[in-house]
């Protein structure tokens, strides 16, 4: 499966967290909004449209940033073994993301405190945009509200490293950003019936479920690769002559 579907998947299934974490920002900007404004649907629509472009929009430019790092660090480490170590830590925090999801454990959350340092000083700011009055402060909020703290947002960036290039670290960051938006558009014109649904224990254990899968899938290919690797140094220490190593089509999860 390609690198780019699985990370729409995992924002489209972390749903019932993105609406955990930034559910409170959908309904403080239904609430701020004008009345006249908010007895227009179309124009709500497009205050939320517009505060999803800004929040995806920074997921970009991490992307991009994150996406450099992977370049750095390609051209600084052995490659093969960043490569792979990077993809274990991939899989193993979708894992991580699928088991918090569907209350089995709350180990990532050991994560999100860590970028809680960066959110503590990016949130003050969000603060100048408040109360949401206009189409500039629904944007801002949202390319603020990109920052907050999310075990989801950190297993996609490792993506981006991985892949060791900003277009690519950028695009990945798009998809899941396309992901998570189906989820965070509904909450705003269903906040009470979707609340409702999303905290039915057995949505949160299939969606949990289905990342944990996911979070397989992207372990497979690098353990199966050192697995070969281990075999042909063993055969060849050994004497025995190995067959060339199968493509693995770029590690597709």
């Amino acid at each position: 499966m390609d690198i780019f579907i699985s990370v729409f998947l995992m924002g489209l299934l972390g749903g019932v967290h993105c609406l955990g974490m930034c559910g409170g920002v959908v309904g403080m900007l239904s609430a701020g909004l004008d009345p006249q404004v908010r007895a227009n649907p179309k124009k709500v629509a497009l205050f939320h449209l517009n505060y999803n472009f800004g929040r995806i929009l920074s997921y970009i430019l991490m992307g991009i940033i994150f996406g450099l790092i992977g370049t750095i660090l390609a051209q600084t480490l052995q490659m093969s073994v960043f490569d792979k170590v990077l993809r274990i830590f991939s899989g193993v925090l979708m894992i991580m993301v699928g088991l918090y999801i569907g209350n089995w454990s709350s180990n990532i959350q050991i994560l999100e405190k860590l970028g809680a340092k960066l959110w503590a000083k990016l949130q003050p700011l969000t603060q100048r945009f408040l109360p949401i009055r206009n189409l500039r402060s629904s944007f801002f909020t949202g390319l603020l509200w990109g920052g907050i703290p999310c075990g989801l947002v950190y297993g996609a960036l490792s993506f981006a490293v991985l892949s060791g290039s900003m277009l690519e670290g950028g695009l990945i960051m798009l998809a899941f950003g396309l992901g998570t938006l189906p989820s965070l558009l509904l909450m705003a014109s269903l906040s009470t019936q979707l609340g409702f649904v999303i905290q039915k224990p057995w949505v949160r254990r299939l969606s949990g479920l289905l990342i944990i899968v996911l979070g397989i899938m992207a372990l497979w290919m690098p353990i199966k690769s050192m697995m070969f690797d281990s075999m042909r140094m063993m055969n060849h220490s050994h004497g025995v002559i190995s067959f060339p190593k199968p493509t693995d089509f770029d590690y597709l999860v």
